[in-house]
């Protein structure tokens, strides 16, 4: 796990190798342990490679980068973990004499660009990464991104320079480099509550989207500013290619119909523990997170069936009515892992809060980025690496909105727009309290979160915005519609998943938002929010759900596989017995969350008003500040809880006086 950071420019821009090795090292946190520069002088361009090292595999000197391959044809920074590169390096001997030089993981992957094409290497490797390339023999770079986008890769372009880098810190050390923000991108942002790829915060700086690679042909381009992604893709002398794609997994399909249940539990349980086994390779100390929820118990289980030490974290907090912390305990106790739980006070969470915006490199508003932050930290004291329980969710049907779709779509798919007017014309022309009333006695009530108000006004929001099964999904997802006042919405409305929801799909509802969820959320949101969390403490943290393997086999069952009985990850918890009883994780599904809600009516209240404030949303000026006020004061109040829409808005404002004050 590392940081790597480059830039291709013309001869005669002015950016000097002392520049550039400065701005390498702002990436420190994401490799502590050495760093490395390299300058090719080429005919038209100079290319600078730059590298920060988290040692994990084969950790002496020959693991440094950038790294040259034996025949010195080829160089690479890279980023991430190869599982499977002992078995790839075996493959490779039988077919040359290679006299490797060390047993680092870069290595075997440089050497296997010299001896395969770009797509067969791609196709063989598991794991996690982000890395360039540079080919001398063919004068050409290419940039490359793992399949489930675990590992970041910014590429940033202007007049005469192309920069890449694991981090957009870096980036905007380059002379000439484009500060000003990108409104798209900030729309998309308050949607979100994330930036979702390709999009940067800034203009004319983009993300490589997951399972895809770029190529520049250094005879033909010509580096710009480009506007959009799409204008640089289509650029003379690029090659764009999405060299995975999750809909393979449906070629499997028809081969999994015939499974009994007890097959596909049994094969569930062996592609995890495969997946954990591969990922336990390390020549650092290891360890794993554990919340005391069915993904991450299962890692956990896998491991101590692989692993007689395993060392488990888990940070609990001592403000909350709800604390997870007391079931990982009980959990490991139970499955006998070394256990260290740290205790958190309002203190500890108010101490990091600061610290977000230099962590996360644009703006980022997931609430859970804290508590991952703190358990980052505590791992980070005993190990060097962390395997955790991430995209479980996505693969077997974990979250709440996937069970929504299922019970409520059958029933708002047959009111007409008109009968849909007149259900919300009534229910605003009725007093809040007795609809309140009334709608406590729905099943709906129960299925939202927030105080009973709370819980009508979400509902009759969705309800104005549904029209199909794609625009229900999408009131799951987005914070701020398009409806609200808080900008001036420019953007043009599109959805770039729409054909997954369409009749003629052939995925089932709750399959179509779990497959746009893989390819969004899980990448921009919980994968962004891991890795910038763990980095910030120079963990290396591993995901086994994310497994070629795991992946292509749980999109290729059936639902009734995951969602049954009105049950999400109904396979997995079928594992999980196996391991542990029934009563140590069995209890409604819980956020990795804290009470900010709360916080901003008391511990944060200043803070609130302080980055809230008419001066500071005029720095920018991108906001409606009297919707901004109007929230804050009905969320003071305890009318309403806005906690999501103002921790955005928050998070935006303390980002945008760190970097662009």
């Amino acid at each position: 796990m590392c940081g790597i950071n480059g830039c291709l420019h013309f001869k005669e821009f002015s950016y000097s190798l002392e520049e550039f090795s400065k701005a390498t090292s702002i990436l420190n946190r994401r490799g502590p342990d050495s760093s490395g520069i390299s300058e090719d002088i080429l005919d038209r361009f100079v290319l600078k490679m730059g590298h920060q090292r988290l040692s994990i595999l084969g950790i002496d000197e020959t693991g440094n980068q950038p790294m040259i391959s034996l025949n010195e044809l080829f160089s690479i920074v890279y980023n991430g973990e190869i599982y499977n590169h002992l078995e790839l390096r075996n493959k490779l001997n039988s077919k040359s004499n290679i006299q490797w030089k060390g047993a680092c993981d870069t290595e075997t992957l440089i050497n296997l660009l010299e001896y395969d094409s770009l797509d067969n290497v791609l196709d063989q490797l598991e794991g996690m990464f982000a890395f360039c390339i540079f080919d001398r023999t063919h004068q050409r770079i290419t940039f490359v991104r793992d399949r489930s986008g675990e590992k970041p890769l910014y590429l940033s372009t202007g007049n005469k320079f192309l920069g890449f880098s694991s981090d957009l810190s870096s980036l905007n050390q380059i002379p000439s480099f484009s500060n000003s923000l990108n409104n798209i991108a900030i729309e998309k942002y308050l949607q979100h509550n994330y930036i979702p790829s390709p999009w940067t915060v800034y203009d004319h700086s983009f993300k490589l989207p997951a399972g895809s690679y770029l190529t520049i042909d250094l005879k033909e381009f010509i580096p710009k500013a480009f506007s959009t992604f799409d204008e640089l893709i289509n650029a003379k002398g690029v090659i764009f290619k999405k060299w995975w794609s999750l809909s393979n997994a449906y070629n499997l399909k028809n081969a999994n119909l015939s499974f009994s249940d007890d097959e596909v539990v049994d094969q569930t349980e062996e592609l995890l523990e495969e997946s954990v086994t591969n990922q336990l390779i390390s020549d650092v100390p290891l360890g794993a997170f554990l919340s005391g929820g069915i993904d991450s118990s299962l890692i956990v289980a896998m491991m101590r069936k692989n692993n007689k030490i395993t060392k488990t974290f888990t940070v609990g907090f001592n403000f909350l009515d709800y604390d997870e912390s007391i079931y990982a305990e009980k959990i490991a106790k139970y499955l006998g892992s070394e256990h260290t739980t740290y205790v958190c006070g309002k203190q500890d969470v108010l101490d990091i809060i600061p610290q977000l915006p230099i962590s996360f490199s644009e703006p980022f508003a997931d609430s859970s980025q804290i508590p991952t932050m703190l358990v980052s930290k505590l791992a980070r004291q005993e190990v060097k690496v962390a395997l955790s329980g991430d995209a479980g969710d996505e693969l077997f049907g974990g979250y709440n909105r996937y069970l929504l779709a299922y019970k409520y779509w059958r029933y708002i798919k047959h009111l007409s727009p008109g009968m849909k007017k007149s259900l919300i014309f009534i229910a605003e022309k009725f007093p809040k309290k007795f609809l309140s009333i009334l709608f406590s006695l729905t099943p709906l009530s129960s299925d939202l979160s927030g105080s009973l108000e709370v819980r009508l006004e979400k509902a009759l929001n969705k309800l104005k915005v549904i029209k199909d099964p794609a625009s229900f999904y999408q009131s799951m997802v987005t914070e701020w519609t398009r409806e609200s006042n808080i900008v001036n919405f420019k953007d043009k409305e599109e959805f770039h998943h729409q054909d997954l929801f369409s009749k003629s799909s052939r995925l089932t509802f709750e399959e179509a938002m779990m497959h746009t969820d893989f390819e969004t959320y899980l990448p921009d949101d919980i994968l962004c929010k891991v890795d910038r969390s763990s980095m910030f403490s120079s963990l290396e943290t591993r995901a086994p759900f994310l497994s070629k393997k795991l992946i292509e086999f749980s999109y290729s069952l059936p639902l009734k596989y995951k969602i049954r009985n009105g049950q999400t990850k109904w396979v997995l918890r079928e594992v999980l017995r196996k391991y542990i009883p029934e009563d140590l994780y069995e209890r409604p599904k819980q956020g990795f969350g804290i009470p900010i809600s709360i916080w901003m009516r008391s511990d944060l209240k200043d803070w609130v008003n302080d980055l809230l404030s008419e001066e500071v949303c005029n720095k920018h000026g991108l906001f409606n500040f009297n919707e901004v006020k109007k929230l804050k004061d009905d969320h003071f109040s305890g009318s309403f809880n806005h906690e999501h829409k103002l921790w955005s808005i928050l998070q935006f404002n303390q980002w945008h006086q760190e970097n662009m004050s």
